[in-house]
């Protein structure tokens, strides 16, 4: 049976994953780049945030805010349009509507800039519309027939708070690493943080906006926003001080001085630690495969998630604390089965 997606009332923080059908290896990076130009054009139109993001060869994650809906009028919905379908298409369809005014027919035009309009502000039609363009796009190039996609997207509820959002992240990001393409997340080009420290503008807004929201702040300088979640990437997730978050000035961030020597992952003690039982820092976490963060519904502190759990199941309470690290204190609103909820990458292990 299908498994209820859990949505947020308002506004929405999810970890979205989708997967190239058959697990097939599609998107070089050359398509990488590819996606990446229409993930952005596609948030832009829908009228979501990319917060950070990693584009790999056989699937992509994304950790996205939805916001409250608000009134789209005839100039902005144009621009919108421009942004997703370009100058080209967008005059074509301008052109269609005019020609259906002049002949009488003002209620298509009107039907098609509702329809328009119910594809921002939402999760499911954002992942569609993403997923159709860019299969549009590779089929074209690549003289390809139907969907490359497999099965639907995954969506994770996330709550706004900054061990969560850090932390899921943080570990977002290094996909990369656990994948042994790159030592070291910044080394990856296909990510939120690898274009963010290349200078990408609309990276650059995601990684603040993460670290605002994770701060109930305003707004926050680059400059703090990174420090923050360098420091989280590194197994450190602690939080911002106010003077930091509410300046521009070089940040004053008050977690604990992360060593110049970074503590080091390896894997045949995570792994003898999991099989043991044990529990590990934030940092070899990070490192693993956690499917808690890919398989549980809702991520976050016990008292959001359960409010959740009580939406769906009021008579049982399917929520569990994420084992295995004492650093952080997250639940997941899923009952996970199997002893792999949090283990080393295949390929890391001798």
């Amino acid at each position: 049976m299908r498994m209820r997606r859990m949505v947020a009332e308002g506004v929405g923080y999810y970890h979205v994953i989708s997967r190239i059908t058959g697990q097939q290896f599609l998107v070089g990076n050359e398509e990488k780049d590819v996606l990446m130009r229409l993930m952005l054009n596609v948030a832009v139109f829908s009228g979501v945030e990319i917060l950070t993001f990693a584009l790999m060869d056989n699937h992509f994650h994304i950790l996205l805010k939805v916001p409250r809906a608000h009134e789209v009028d005839d100039v902005e919905l144009v621009d919108k349009m421009r942004v997703l379908y370009g100058d080209v298409k967008t005059e074509r369809l301008l052109g269609e509507w005019e020609a259906w005014d002049r002949r009488g027919l003002s209620f298509k035009v009107d039907d098609a800039k509702e329809a328009l309009r119910r594809r921002m502000f939402d999760l499911s039609q954002f992942c569609k519309t993403l997923k159709e363009t860019y299969s549009m796009s590779y089929n074209l190039r690549h003289a390809h027939v139907g969907t490359i996609w497999g099965s639907r997207f995954k969506s994770i509820l996330l709550s706004p708070d900054y061990q969560t959002l850090m932390t899921v992240g943080s570990y977002i990001d290094l996909n990369s690493v656990r994948a042994e393409i790159v030592a070291e997340p910044g080394d990856y080009r296909w990510s939120g943080y690898g274009t963010a420290i290349r200078g990408n503008a609309l990276s650059r807004k995601g990684l603040c906006a993460m670290v605002a929201t994770a701060c109930i702040k305003r707004e926050v300088s680059f400059e703090t926003a990174l420090q923050a979640y360098e420091s989280a990437i590194e197994g450190v997730v602690e939080r911002v001080s106010d003077e930091a978050s509410e300046t521009k000035a070089a940040p004053t961030h008050e977690a604990p001085q992360i060593s110049q020597e970074s503590p080091e992952f390896v894997p045949e003690k995570v792994a003898s630690e999991l099989a043991d039982g044990g529990t590990l820092s934030l940092f070899e976490m990070l490192r693993c495969k956690v499917r808690y963060f890919s398989h549980g519904l809702a991520i976050g502190p016990a008292s959001f998630v359960r409010e959740f759990v009580r939406s769906l199941t009021p008579s049982k309470d399917t929520s569990r604390r994420c084992d295995c690290c004492d650093d952080v204190d997250l639940y997941t609103a899923r009952r996970l089965r199997g002893e792999d909820k949090v283990s080393v990458p295949r390929s890391r292990v001798a």
